[in-house]
């Protein structure tokens, strides 16, 4: 039996007066630590013991970005977490080397998309209008909620100081460290107003099902900067083919977005290796070092080649249709299988 869940769902069952779960599910880990979906019978929560927290974000955050959500777009065609509760337990009950937050949430429709990237335009262009959504609203109630606000100038000399960090290490091509250094200094390029960003969007934190966009998660992330940032982010999710309706329907559904947003978010996306390399660097990994080298040598030898040929057309195929649509993480975990790493099976529903 998987005892941390078991302890998980003991801790959850304490943290609501009017919550009494009679029966608790494990779910995918999703890089936050050990998760249950609990149920009393009326109302089901996801209760999260965030053993994988990244410290940097702070926790009680989720709960603030969750109004600021409910207030900046009341009218979204997706939803976002709901923080219902929130504790914290001693080291020694989960063997961790530090007091674990544990949180119970209201569960997020669909499931994550996980490591299959979104090759349907619908999908593709369901996100584009939810990342437009949350860059089209009103900046001030974040930035007077206390979420850090990045102006452009700055996040421009961010970027190039990592460049000059990663030319340091000698593992790019001077071809290609000339081609951003010329692009990022381009002033034109940092000529617009910082929106609402999500700030974490990954296989994680988007959540579908067969046709849209249901629900975002990771929003503590929010915060107010260059939205080619989520463009970026988002466009690592979905297959090359796609990517054009991504940027397309994008555009069309923010009309007022600045001239340069995609060429930023372009860019960025290139810029990923590059971060990649940094973080290999710092922590000492050497085959990470020179997997990253490799790959950069790789987009060199891409971006300056002069004799590619031209990638022949391929016609649209809808994506593969599972037998049954997910609606909800607990379907996600009784399809698929899927629980935490020291869980047993995921599709046991367990009982006191």
């Amino acid at each position: 039996m998987n005892t941390k869940a078991l302890k998980l769902a003991a801790v959850a069952a304490t943290m609501l007066d009017d919550f009494s779960p009679t029966e608790w599910v494990p779910l995918p880990s999703l890089g936050l630590g050990i998760r249950v979906l609990v149920d009393d019978g009326q109302q089901q929560l996801v209760a999260t013991a965030q053993t994988g927290l990244d410290r940097s974000a702070d926790t009680g955050s989720a709960a603030e970005a969750g109004r600021i959500y409910d207030s900046m777009y009341p009218h979204a065609g997706f939803t976002w977490p709901h923080l219902r509760a929130i504790t914290e337990v001693e080291a020694d009950y989960f063997g961790t080397s530090a007091p674990t937050t544990v949180t119970l949430i209201e569960p997020l429709p669909g499931a994550p998309v996980g490591d299959q990237a979104i090759a349907d335009t619908a999908r593709a262009s369901s996100l584009a209008q939810a990342l437009a959504t949350l860059h089209s609203a009103a900046p001030e109630s974040i930035s007077e909620a206390g979420f850090p606000v990045e102006d452009p100038s700055r996040f421009q000399f961010q970027i190039l100081e990592r460049l000059d960090q990663a030319a340091a290490t000698g593992r790019v091509p001077a071809g290609l460290l000339q081609h951003w250094e010329e692009e990022f200094e381009k002033v034109s390029l940092w000529r617009f107003l910082a929106t609402p960003i999500h700030g974490a969007i990954d296989e994680t934190s988007v959540f579908t099902d067969q046709e849209r966009v249901l629900a975002l998660s990771g929003i503590e992330r929010l915060r107010v900067s260059d939205p080619a940032i989520d463009l970026a982010a988002a466009s690592a999710l979905i297959d090359p083919a796609a990517v054009p309706t991504f940027f397309s329907e994008y555009t069309n559904s923010r009309p007022r977005a600045d001239e340069h947003v995609i060429t930023r978010a372009e860019l960025l996306a290139e810029f990923a290796v590059l971060d990649w390399l940094l973080e290999a660097v710092d922590s000492g990994d050497e085959e990470a070092i020179q997997d990253a080298g490799e790959l950069l040598s790789s987009f060199n030898d891409v971006l300056f080649s002069h004799n590619a040929a031209e990638p022949e057309a391929v016609e649209d195929s809808p994506p593969s249709t599972p037998d049954t649509e997910l609606t909800s993480e607990a379907e996600d975990v009784v399809d698929e299988g899927t629980a935490p790493d020291d869980s047993g099976s995921a599709d046991d529903t367990h009982r006191p």
